[in-house]
């Protein structure tokens, strides 16, 4: 049947002779006509036009393989209806000759043909993108060491102007994306120099002038525009509040200011400087509260004008925050220090270019590059006209058609106008894309290409620069078209998105979806054709966070267990919404059952997972959640993420055995691959081997193992696997040395028979792919100029960092029934009847706009001020223009993105979203929504975080939102002419719990009767298994090491008539800041005496000044503060030396015997003696290790002496009360000193300090 075009799509397909721009809607059928177009072209009987004069651009190889067989399917299918055309003969035949690729497939074809003009080595070959990455740090550390040595001023002032802290890696990187940056565009050096010098401003005459100064103004006006708004409301309010008329001279001079910046805006720089920064707002005025009518409403407009106070005070202290000289001089200063940066950049550049030259490769940049070289001369006035090749082509070419047009940047469009017509009298270009659809900024897209003729060119026939619009959508429902249409009419704008979404805009449904009936259904029972549903609502579910409800009781038995359900966090949460409702749509047991209209089969039939794609802007962390809990749910899922290939077991294993290779002495990788199943060596195995000789390797051990030298501690399971071990690494290290990497390993997969092992290990056929890949990428390494097992591991190593991890060898097969989850930039171009649209209340990234230094195309580069010689450091003008600018085409590309995503729905659109605090987050939506008619202001839009900001605002306007409208709070004038209809719930952590207990109660009900038959054998074996009780189950409550102090205290107060909890856990004390007494504590007091004690030297204590020469020496040493250094009494240490045990402890030094202080010790005790409770007969062999530190103790000629410190408070008459309440403690040293000399212990002794008395125990 012959395809029913449009009247657009007829226009866009037989016009000729112009320039012509098709702006295709989502849907619309934008490749169709293209191909359409080509056909008509090439078949017409009249004028045919050869298919190889025709040069067709498209974005991916994919998509230039696809159109090409798309069109020789349809010269085949004329040929069968016309076999005897010469012209579709001839066309069939040149097939295979056509232009249709990609802009950088073409770029090699013109360099192949053309290599001669540009001095280029006919054998170059395309570089590894990891190959290039290790040239250019090579060639930046070569710069680096050359710059060092030079010692430039400048230099060195941009390293402590933009360096790390520890290396030069930051300025390193900054070189490498300004390069990256300037390659972009046609004329790097060009650009580069030009953009330096732009910053050489000496006037603010000089600043009034340049493009900076614009974008700041309009960034100001738009914000201005809020204030104003914002205030009349306020005004407005108080207008109409009975008790607050007084605050209306406060709003309205407060106006009056707003309205002087506006004027301002349109003056000079130091007009709008002295006009913001004279905002002065008066002292609101006194209003009697008991005259208000409305107290919240007081509260909405003070809240209000706060706001605006507080975004004027912060424009001030930012954009405004330096007087105009200063923006002068802070310019002017980083001048020199760019232009020395710009001069890296262009030095690494030509450094990179002569090593590629010498290496006989080129990377994706050079293809565009070179291109242009040769298709560009200049003129005598260094205008660019197009080269003799470039010539050639446009006469060769008849048309040229650009796919995707809104992706282009100024490069490609720049080779386009040189090999087209584009700019002559006889134009002959094609551009179809649609700029809503613009996503790859981060790749320098110019969507303001698109944009400009967008704008410039007439809808009149016979104009030579035309545009067409597609604006029928043959995709999508209506209810979807609606959906998509109401959120951007209402946040879509030139600011935001830099299109108006208006009706030339808007997507109208060109789908034909048949109502159902019995005939186009497809259905296995009558009661199923009963519950049939099919579109439906757009969905929005937003959790929660800070959201908690009790868990309720369900059918009288209570939810048990809902208050120690796992913290989940957010996405967790989320994920299980999206399962929730997957499982609803597609379960056979709910209450309607889903159906899709399936092209195939003509007829509805249920949905399939495989027709369910889930969608996220970003899925680093989030895909990995999404799959485990889907997973849980029994939903099979398949995420194309991109992450996770380095960290599979099979590539890790492999990789592991190349390191050790290269290097055995690597002892985490030795171990991976022994206790891999290649080697299979136990835990116990590898404990053995350590504990052999804990110094050395274990390629070592295993090597002297081999040797024999272990055979009276080894056992002869491991020796003959490490025999086995090493006669294997030994024949692999050996081949390894003459064998190409991808050969090796590809040997390694044969000789361990590791392929065939992973395929028996669950998902075995994705194991098997992803070693293949790293088969692949070696035989890639091995195109490189890098060769050798060395290089391959860190050519390995710089593509896990330069690229991140590589997603997992893609083995899905396009008809698997599962659900995908996907990233949205992946998903263009594709449609899916089911979307889900997840993770949308993830905040935007602009990270970016924090770094040190900025560049844009147009408005160059920008910096902060850094003053080496001041030590300050602030935004320059040319920066906060950056930022300002950066920060509207980052939003503008996340709608363009959010667009995207919406428009991949055929039949249904439900969105997922988290949001912290969703009372403030309905406030801040409705307060957006009430401050426009139809449309939310770009301000409000501009304030957005994330994509829920967006559509939360939007649906507070439609007549479906009454539910944040009631949490709002807002009076909202409703946006009652859209046709779109919304479902919005609200989901908290409880009730997401609450749903699943509901199920799982349901599927226990289902299930009783088949319990009630289980076995009585069985019920008594689950009986024992539950009522299990551990035999040392005591031990499990005991702590594992016990310090002698805890012993002490527990015995003396068990004593004094109190319990000390050995087993309590930790308190939290207050940090000493909070505590009132801000002095030293007792603790504290008696720590110091002791460390004291322990460094005083013997030597050095005949007198007081002595003592306190050493006390000075140790403040001096900071081994004391000075604060510490009072709590110690020199008189009371030379005391102690005085007294007999003093003289005793002396004497030993004196005559070198043995004497330890302060000596830290572990040793084992019975759990026995620390619990009284425990059972001898089962606790008897159960130890805990015990910790202290003894004072002191020397050894005099029949045995040792203890000696233990105290500082406590001491009374004269209460001494055996002290020797009671230490008498574990000392025992226990006791036992020790015994364990560790094997001498007696003659004597113990406790010194008290307070008292200056030693006292003995008997």
């Amino acid at each position: 049947m012959a395809t029913r075009w449009t009247n657009e799509q007829l226009a866009a397909i037989e016009t000729r002779g112009c320039n012509l721009l098709v702006a295709a809607a989502a849907g619309s059928g934008k490749t169709a006509v293209l191909v359409e177009r080509i056909i008509r072209i090439i078949t017409d009987e009249n004028n045919p036009v050869d298919i190889d004069r025709l040069l067709v651009v498209t974005f991916t190889s994919a998509a230039a393989s696809e159109m090409r067989e798309r069109i020789g399917d349809a010269i085949s299918k004329n040929l069968e209806k016309n076999p005897n055309s010469k012209v579709l003969q001839r066309q069939l035949a040149l097939i295979n000759r056509s232009n249709i690729t990609t802009m950088h497939s073409f770029c090699l074809d013109v360099i192949k043909n053309n290599f001669h003009l540009i001095d280029l080595d006919p054998n170059f070959r395309i570089g590894d993108a990891t190959e290039c990455t290790l040239l250019k740090a090579d060639i930046l550390d070569d710069l680096f060491e050359d710059e060092y040595n030079k010692s430039e001023k400048m230099f060195l002032r941009l390293i402590e102007a933009f360096g790390g802290s520890k290396d030069d890696n930051k300025i390193k990187d900054l070189i490498l994306d300004l390069y990256n940056f300037s390659m972009s565009g046609p004329f790097p050096e060009e650009w580069l120099i030009e953009k330096a010098e732009e910053l050489n401003i000496n006037t603010v005459e000089d600043l009034e002038k340049t493009k900076w100064t614009e974008v700041l103004k309009q960034s100001i006006e738009i914000e201005i525009y809020s204030f104003a708004k914002n205030l009349e409301i306020a005004l407005d309010i108080c207008e109409n509040t009975g008790g607050l008329e007084p605050y209306c001279e406060n709003f309205r001079d407060d106006l009056n200011q707003i309205e002087n910046i506006k004027i301002a805006l349109a003056g000079s720089l130091n007009d709008i400087y002295n006009s913001v920064g004279s905002f002065n707002p008066s002292k609101l005025k006194t209003v009697k509260k008991k005259e208000v009518e409305d107290l919240e409403a007081q509260e909405k407009v003070k809240a209000i004008r706060d706001e605006v106070k507080k975004k004027i005070k912060a424009l001030n202290g930012d954009v405004f925050s330096t007087s105009l000289e200063e923006a002068v001089h802070g310019t002017l200063y980083m001048y020199p220090q760019i232009k020395y940066l710009v001069g890296l950049v262009i030095e690494f550049k030509a450094r990179y270019e002569s090593k590629k030259k010498e290496k006989g490769i080129l990377d994706f940049n050079d293809l565009e590059h070179n291109c242009l070289k040769i298709l560009i001369d200049r003129d005598e006035e260094n205008h660019i006209i197009p080269s003799k090749v470039a010539m050639t082509f446009k006469e060769k070419f008849e048309e040229v058609l650009v796919d995707e047009y809104q992706d282009s940047n100024n490069v490609q469009e720049t080779i386009v106008n040189m090999v087209s017509r584009k700019l002559d009298d006889r134009p002959n270009v094609f551009m179809v894309g649609d700029v809503k659809q613009s996503i790859y900024r981060f790749r320098q897209a110019k969507p303001e290409l698109f944009l400009d003729k967008y704008n410039r060119y007439s809808q009149n026939d016979g104009d030579i620069n035309r545009k067409i619009m597609l604006y029928k959508n043959f995709r999508s429902r209506s209810e979807v078209i609606e959906g998509v249409n109401y959120i951007f009419k209402t946040v879509m704008s030139k600011t935001v998105g830099e299109l108006e979404y208006d009706e030339r805009e808007e997507l109208n449904l060109g789908a034909d979806f048949k109502k159902v009936d019995s005939d186009n259904v497809f259905i296995t029972s009558d009661e199923e054709g009963k519950k049939i549903q099919t579109a439906g609502d757009v969905e929005l579910h937003i959790l929660d966070k800070n959201g908690e409800e009790e868990a309720k009781e369900l059918d009288g038995d209570e939810v048990n267990d809902a208050n120690e359900e796992e913290e989940l966090d957010a996405i967790q949460l989320e994920a299980r919404i999206v399962a929730k409702r997957i499982k609803e749509l597609t379960s056979r047991d709910s209450d309607s059952v889903y159906m899709v209209w399936d092209k195939g089969l003509e007829k509805y039939r249920r949905v399939k997972f495989k027709d369910i794609v889930i969608l996220l802007r970003a899925t680093k962390n989030w895909s990995e959640i999404f799959t485990e809990e889907l997973g849980l749910k029994g939903i099979p899922v398949y995420a194309d993420t991109g992450t996770g290939y380095f960290e599979t077991t099979e590539i890790r294993t492999i990789m592991s055995i190349l390191h050790i290779v290269d290097n055995p002495m690597q002892d985490i990788h030795i171990l991976a691959t022994l206790r891999s199943p290649i080697f299979d060596f136990s835990v116990e195995n590898l404990s053995d081997l350590r504990l052999i000789d804990k110094k050395k390797y274990f390629y070592e051990i295993i090597v002297n193992i081999c040797k024999g030298e272990y055979d009276d501690i080894v056992s002869e399971e491991l020796k003959t696997k490490s025999i086995y071990f090493k006669e294997a690494l030994d024949k692999w290290r050996e081949k390894s040395l003459y064998t190409p990497v991808d050969e090796f390993i590809w040997y390694l997969y044969s000789d361990t028979s590791y392929l065939g092992y992973v395929a028996a290990m669950p998902n075995g056929i994705q194991r098997q792919a992803n070693l293949r890949i790293l088969f692949q990428r070696a035989k890639q390494y091995e195109q490189t100029s890098f060769k050798g097992l060395f290089n391959f591991i860190n050519f390995i190593n710089k593509l896990k960092k330069s690229s991140g991890d590589l997603g997992s060898a893609k083995v899905l097969g396009e008809n698997e029934d599962v659900v995908r989850i996907m990233s949205i930039h992946k998903s263009k171009g594709l449609e899916f009847p089911v979307v889900f649209l997840s993770g949308c209340g993830k905040q935007f990234n602009l990270m970016d706009l924090n770094n040190d230094i900025l560049y844009h195309e147009e408005l160059g580069i920008g910096t902060d001020c850094v003053d080496i010689e001041r030590r300050i450091r602030y935004g320059t003008l040319a920066k906060h223009a950056i930022k300002k600018k950066f920060k509207l085409e980052t939003l503008s590309e996340e709608m363009r993105i959010l667009y995207v995503a919406f428009t991949r729905a055929k039949e249904k659109l439900i969105i997922t979203g988290a949001t912290t605090n969703l009372e403030r987050s309905c406030k801040t939506w409705s307060r957006a929504a009430s401050l426009g008619d139809e449309t939310i202001p770009p301000s409000e839009v501009l304030k957005a975080k994330s994509y829920l900001d967006w559509i939360g605002m939007s649906l507070a306007k439609h007549t479906n939102g009454e539910a944040i409208r009631d949490i709002g709070g807002v009076d909202i004038k409703l946006n009652n002419k859209n046709l779109s209809t919304w479902l919005i719930k609200f989901w908290n952590k409880s009730n997401v719990f609450v749903d699943e207990i509901k199920e799982t109660v349901d599927e226990i009900q289902n299930k009783k009767l088949l319990t009630e038959e289980i076995a009585v054998d069985i019920d008594e074996e689950i009986e024992k298994r539950l009522n299990f009780e551990y035999k040392f189950k005591e031990s499990t409550m005991l702590p594992s090491n016990i310090s002698v102090s805890d012993l002490k205290k527990e015995a003396y107060e068990e004593n004094d008539g109190e319990t000390y909890n050995l087993f309590r856990g930790e308190t939290l004390r207050k940090p000493r800041f909070l505590q009132e007494e801000k002095g030293l504590s007792s603790a504290e007091r008696g720590t110091i005496i002791h460390f004291m004690m322990q460094k005083v030297d013997f030597d050095k204590i005949s007198s007081v000044n002595e003592i306190k020469m050493q006390i000075n020496q140790m403040i001096e040493f900071e081994l004391l503060t000075e604060e510490e250094a009072k709590v110690i009494n020199p008189w009371k240490i030379k005391k102690f030396f005085e007294s007999n045990l003093g003289k005793r402890l002396l004497r030993a030094h004196k005559e070198g015997k043995e004497l330890y202080r302060e000596l830290p010790f572990f040793t084992e005790i019975e759990s026995t003696r620390v619990n009284k409770e425990l059972k001898d007969e089962i606790y008897k062999d159960e130890k805990l290790r015990l910790q202290g530190v003894i004072d002191c103790f020397f050894e005099e000629d029949d045995g040792i002496v203890l000696l233990d410190y105290k500082t406590d408070y001491v009374e004269l008459d209460k001494i055996e009360e002290i020797l009671e309440k230490y008498k574990i403690q000392i025992n226990l040293y006791t036992e020790t000193i015994e364990k560790i000399t094997g001498k007696k212990v003659k004597e113990k002794w406790l010194y008290l300090f307070y008292i200056d008395k030693d006292v003995i125990y008997e």
